[in-house]
């Protein structure tokens, strides 16, 4: 049993609610089974302050992070985080894609490592 990285988006009126759509879109995708790789894994998140990310690329900040191994998401049990996107070509591409324009909430980045 190993951990891999995941990177997934998911929108919600809160952040809370945006993980529990993509948890759920995951197991969904990848079964209720368990070492999926993905964020079907997590049970919590970390939300990453803005200030760590405002101006830059998200993905960049995100994969950096893992890259680093920094402490708040290295775990594959851990929680995963969590970076607010609304408002960048990335979140606009997602309402699109997913038929989600008009729609209330935010879109979040959620990323880490997951057993798998």
């Amino acid at each position: 049993m190993g951990a891999v990285t995941f990177e997934t988006l998911a929108l919600g009126k809160t952040a809370d609610e945006a993980f529990s759509n993509a948890v759920e879109d995951a197991k969904h995708m990848h079964g209720h089974a368990g070492y999926t790789g993905t964020i079907a894994e997590k049970s919590s998140f970390t939300v990453i302050p803005e200030s760590e990310h405002r101006g830059r690329q998200k993905l960049t900040v995100a994969r950096k992070l893992i890259d680093q191994a920094d402490q708040r998401i290295q775990r594959k049990r851990g929680p995963a985080g969590a970076i607010n996107c609304s408002g960048t070509e990335t979140a606009k591409r997602y309402r699109e894609q997913h038929g989600l324009e008009g729609k209330y909430g935010d879109v979040w980045l959620f990323f880490g490592w997951a057993a798998h």
